[in-house]
């Protein structure tokens, strides 16, 4: 998993309320892959959305005033 570029904006999310046995199953395909549980689900998120995307399903929000 590659890691952010310097500059590049991020942000931080917190799962609450997550089942026991959906976190198990994260630790443990993690570990299969042989990385940290964050660059897993990480990248399980940015194949999703680009899935989405290929989909034609536009995923980007409003500019702010």
């Amino acid at each position: 998993m590659p890691k952010p570029r310097r500059n590049q904006i991020t942000r931080d999310f917190l799962l609450r309320d997550l089942p026991l046995d959906v976190a198990e199953k994260l630790k443990v395909a993690a570990s299969l892959h042989r990385t940290p549980m964050k660059d897993y689900i990480q990248t399980l998120l940015e194949a999703h959305l680009k899935e989405l995307e290929r989909k034609g399903i536009t995923l980007s929000l409003p500019k702010r005033k």
